[in-house]
């Protein structure tokens, strides 16, 4: 075997890259901007067609071997993909380096620039991960292969001068990079050779070495290669295709009105003119069917705002002519609202012609047509832009669900003014229950425990709804004859016994058991002198006995037995013919009791906040009644919470013509005995 001899040749060697570094995304610090950036570990990487041979690549780390002078100054580029065209194309800073643990580290400081934001904001999320490091070599020796085998040189002269964000690790076979324009620098490199065989080669490169090998011959000149020309070559032609690119997009947008911020991403991509030219198309498609789309709904709109306009044009006429403009504002006026009811072309028209009107506005002929069965066909003929009930059917049925819910709104009732409402799911029965109290917490000593409290069963009531309703009917007949009788007569008087049904219910409930109310869960009923609501103190109303009654249903106590409620009367009810003694009594303020004597005052003066006299009780018992809100005693269920009757249509079959059923659903029920006092009277 030979002895190994060295080999030193200076070539051109344009600036390097290499990217299997890596940013450490958890070091990033948002208000400083910062992130901490391994930038190489300098191992080995192939380095393809350099001077005719491929070689192995190798960084040495040693610190006297790498010119750390421009990443330590604290001014070195952090820049984007080793873009160096614009200013645009830095991102950031190096604010220092160093070599340790056989890796480069750094720490880069990234611009505030409102476009560098979002990057700086990808790499601290771990989305861009890769750091590619720019360098220049000065000096390579060969560490292994040659003799057939590739071989390694290792950089110990060398200079790293920038740090770029890549978006994949660079290729790390790559010599240059086409936006780069710096020029190539002298680089020597070391070769070990064969003595015995380097007189065999017939290389003319490793001839020449031999040559320089001689001290008496003249050294040949470097090997040159004129990259930058090469470079600013493909530079030029680049620029001139990325313009004409970016003009085609241009024209192409402004052809198809494409927004400017689509414009923008597509110049930002790498989308040609052709694939540009396929979206716009797709771009207009796609405008063209929307606006057909909306040019479609826009008609269907216009007909339904007329439609809708001709519907209530006829239930403003039918109101007005069935003289229920006084119910149907009253009603509104109840609610909080306002009506404004407006004939307009349809004033004074018979619902005959109505009937009429409706048909010939869907395209049916009339003319000739038997008044029955142009009744009839109105009732029947669907919408043409519902494909439901005829419009002539909607304003009538419209009419009557006006008329009952005003005449069920604007009716009298008094079971509101003691009694709570609620509401349930179903028909089946549901629980209502009575908590008691917990009366005082418990005492904790010092460093003690804090004891369980106790919670006993509740007591309960079942309330469960029920149906009401009846049947009307609407004939040809009377729409021939123009019989406003079914609207002002039929529809308001369903209305109101809807709403009476709920007070004769209630009323109902009180007269249970010869007047003791209703059976309770307890087995006892409502009134009963267990309950201790029954009072001691018998007799006409008077600042006596309403005293007593106020002192008796103060001292009840929970459920549980646990505490004093502490109820207060809040509603006097009671009959008619007592109802005014009785706000007498409340309103005196003075002693109506006392007689002949000097004037005492009335100490329970305002004790009610209503006086609530009604003809659905009669004799000498009167009530006192809890807030309703603080101690329930009667409870009023309606499903699902709907208080005002509903009302449905269908083309009738026991009549000729149609038929509307009401219906409400509803219950009643006894809650607790606690929140109300009985006095039997004189």
């Amino acid at each position: 075997m030979s002895d190994t001899a060295t080999d030193k040749k200076r070539r051109q060697l344009p600036p390097l890259y290499r990217g299997e570094v890596e940013i450490r995304a958890d070091t990033a610090d948002d208000d400083e901007r910062t992130v901490e950036m391994v930038w190489t570990t300098g191992s080995r990487v192939l380095r393809r067609r350099f001077f005719g041979e491929d070689f192995y690549e190798e960084l040495s780390l040693d610190p006297k071997h790498v010119r750390m002078d421009r990443l330590t100054s604290g001014g070195a580029p952090l820049l984007n993909a080793h873009n160096s065209w614009d200013a645009r194309d830095v991102v950031g800073v190096i604010e220092g380096a160093s070599l340790e643990k056989k890796r480069g580290i750094c720490t880069a400081r990234f611009s505030k620039r409102e476009d560098v934001g979002p990057i700086f904001q990808d790499v601290r999320d771990g989305i861009l991960r890769n750091v590619s490091v720019g360098y220049r070599v000065y000096k390579m020796e060969q560490v292994e292969g040659g003799d057939g085998q590739t071989p390694v040189y290792r950089a110990v002269d060398w200079e790293p001068y920038e740090v770029s964000i890549v978006p994949m690790g660079a290729d790390p076979g790559a010599q240059m990079r086409g936006t780069d324009q710096t020029a190539p620098n002298d680089c020597e490199f070391v070769t070990r050779t064969e003595e015995g065989d380097m007189s065999k080669t017939d290389d003319p490169t490793k001839e020449a070495d031999k040559t320089r090998a001689n001290p008496a011959e003249t050294p040949a000149t470097p090997e040159t290669v004129d990259l930058n020309a090469v470079r600013n070559e493909a530079s030029r032609d680049a620029l001139k295709k990325e313009r004409q690119r970016i003009a085609d997009l241009e024209k192409i947008a402004r052809a198809a009105k494409i927004d400017d911020e689509t414009l923008r991403s597509w110049k930002e991509s790498d989308i040609t003119a052709d694939e540009a030219r396929t979206a716009a198309l797709d771009h207009l498609h796609e405008k063209s069917e929307e606006v057909q789309t909306q040019s479609q709904r826009a008609d269907a709109s216009v007909m339904e705002d007329e439609r809708e306009k001709w519907i209530r044009g006829v239930e403003d006429s039918i109101i007005t002519r069935a003289g229920l403009t006084g119910l149907i504002t009253d009603a509104a006026k109840a609610r909080g609202e306002t009506v404004k009811l407006d004939a307009g072309e349809f004033r004074g028209m018979t619902l005959s012609e109505i009937a009429r009107d409706c048909l010939e506005r869907a395209g049916v002929k009339t003319r000739g047509m038997d008044r029955q069965k142009m009744v009839g066909l109105s009732f029947t003929h669907r919408s043409s832009i519902t494909q439901s009930t005829s419009d002539f059917g909607v304003a009538l049925e419209n009419v009557m669900h006006k008329t009952l819910q005003a005449a069920y709104a604007t009716q009298p009732d008094t079971w509101t003014r003691f009694c709570k409402r609620g509401q349930v799911s179903d028909f089946r029965p549901h629980n209502k229950y009575r908590m008691g109290m917990f009366g005082r917490l418990d005492k904790v000593m010092e460093n003690g425990e804090f004891k369980n409290k106790k919670i006993r069963d509740a007591e309960k009531e079942l309330i469960s709804a029920g149906t009401v309703g009846n049947v009307i009917n609407l004939s040809r007949q009377t729409i021939i004859n123009d019989d406003m009788g079914v609207f002002n007569d039929l529809a308001a008087m369903l209305g109101r016994a809807a709403r009476l049904s709920v007070e004769v219910d209630v009323y109902g409930l009180l007269a249970e058991n010869a007047g003791a109310g209703p059976t309770m869960s307890d087995g006892k009923a409502l009134f009963h002198a267990d309950h201790g609501n029954i009072s001691t103190t018998a007799g006409a109303p008077s600042v006596a006995t309403f005293e007593a009654a106020r002192v008796q249903m103060g001292k009840l106590k929970d459920p549980w037995g646990a505490e004093y409620i502490d109820l207060r009367p809040a509603i006097w009810l009671g009959p008619l013919s007592l109802g005014g003694q009785a706000r007498v009594v409340n309103d005196a303020q003075y002693d109506v009791d006392v007689v002949n004597k000097l004037q005492v005052p009335n100490k329970v003066r305002g004790l009610f906040s209503d006086i609530v006299d009604t003809p659905r009780l009669d004799g000498n018992p009167w009530y006192l009644f809890a807030d309703p809100g603080t101690a329930p005693v009667i409870e009023v269920v309606f499903l699902d919470g709907i208080e005002e009757p509903f009302l449905d249509m269908m083309d009738g079959w026991r009549v000729d013509g149609v038929e509307w059923k009401v219906r409400l659903d509803y219950g009643v029920g006894a809650r607790d005995w606690r929140g109300v006092q009985k006095n039997p009277g004189a």
